[in-house]
């Protein structure tokens, strides 16, 4: 072992090291955020073990010598501690958000598709509200459009797309990923990597998803781009969500931060063409990366069409009646009189 241990100076020995320590330091967070949000509660008697767990594993760096043992010791606990993270099961069964506490599902006869709870709240405010569920029926031959909407709060790395996809005669009807929040619970970027979480995808009416953020939400700007895709195409991206609505309705999953969130979950859908693209997670900036693809409007350079897409003031002082007819209206005056 005395051998091994002067074999360590070697710089590829020290590199082998450095490395292992990175992955140990990577790994022992992860596992004080488990155990802070999943085992503690993300209370006082979480925030004990954490550190408790922090500390004891700096302890071992520090005394236990050659250093890899100790590396090696706390890797076989995590390993040990994930196996048992991976068990704990998402569930239907919690006290939720009354925003997202009704899960939506759908059937399908042919060429028609009924999809229930369809949410179209009224809102006074965020908080104050009057719940609606819907049931609505789209015949799949009536798709011929679809819009994406971008929204931001802050961050230009972050956003929050919508797909919201127009039946006609029909009307349009929104579909967004998102978080089913537990009442109380707020965004948190930390608690997304942990089982804290399910995911829910939302049916909702357009003017019930958009003014939620442009209207009652306070910091939230939103972007409407129409998506370029043909028929045949919107029509198996829809059928996908309707297949993951129902999923989700018969079996709970968990929300990931970075795995199966508003982004990452579209484009593991059946017959999502799939993207390496950093902006995928980075999807502040994805609609900068639809429009190089070709998927938005290309009569316009980016931040030109990106100006003439927002829609804040025009959504939040439309009509009830004819409300999304009203919006892309009205946004076309303004591009057409620029």
């Amino acid at each position: 072992m005395r051998g091994y241990h002067l074999a360590m100076n070697e710089p590829s020995d020290r590199i082998a090291l450095l490395l292992l320590l990175l992955f140990v330091s990577i790994a022992s967070l992860w596992l004080s955020g488990a155990v802070y949000f999943d085992i503690g509660g993300g209370g006082e008697w979480g925030r004990f073990l954490a550190v408790g767990w922090g500390a004891c594993v700096v302890c071992l760096l520090a005394i236990w010598q050659p250093l890899w043992q100790p590396c090696l010791a706390v890797l076989g606990v995590s390993v040990a501690f994930l196996i048992v993270w991976r068990r704990q099961k998402p569930s239907h069964d919690r006290e939720w958000d009354p925003s997202v506490a009704i899960m939506p599902r759908a059937r399908r006869d042919g060429d028609l598709v009924t999809v229930e709870n369809v949410r179209n709240f009224q809102y006074r405010t965020l908080s104050e509200f009057s719940p609606n569920y819907e049931t609505r029926q789209y015949h799949l031959s009536n798709l011929k459009a679809a819009d994406i909407v971008f929204f931001f709060w802050g961050s230009p790395w972050m956003s929050h797309p919508v797909l919201i996809f127009d039946f006609g005669p029909e009307g349009r009807v929104c579909i967004s990923i998102e978080v089913r929040y537990r009442k109380g619970q707020k965004f948190s970027i930390l608690r997304s990597f942990y089982h804290q979480q399910e995911l829910i995808f939302l049916v909702a009416d357009e003017r019930d998803a958009i003014l939620r953020r442009t209207k009652h939400s306070g910091n939230q700007e939103g972007y409407l781009y129409q998506f370029n895709a043909g028929a045949d195409e919107l029509r198996r991206v829809f059928l996908d969500y309707i297949d993951a609505v129902n999923d989700l309705y018969k079996a709970p999953r968990w929300y990931h931060g970075l795995f199966a969130n508003c982004t990452t979950s579209f484009y593991r859908l059946a017959h999502s063409r799939w993207r390496i693209d950093w902006r995928v997670i980075a999807n502040g900036r994805l609609d900068r990366a639809l429009h190089q693809a070709g998927r938005l409007d290309q009569s316009l350079p980016f931040e030109e069409l990106r100006k003439f897409s927002r829609i804040n003031e025009i959504a939040n002082s439309a009509p009830e009646e004819g409300f999304g007819d009203y919006l892309r209206r009205e946004l076309q005056k303004e591009r057409h009189g620029r």
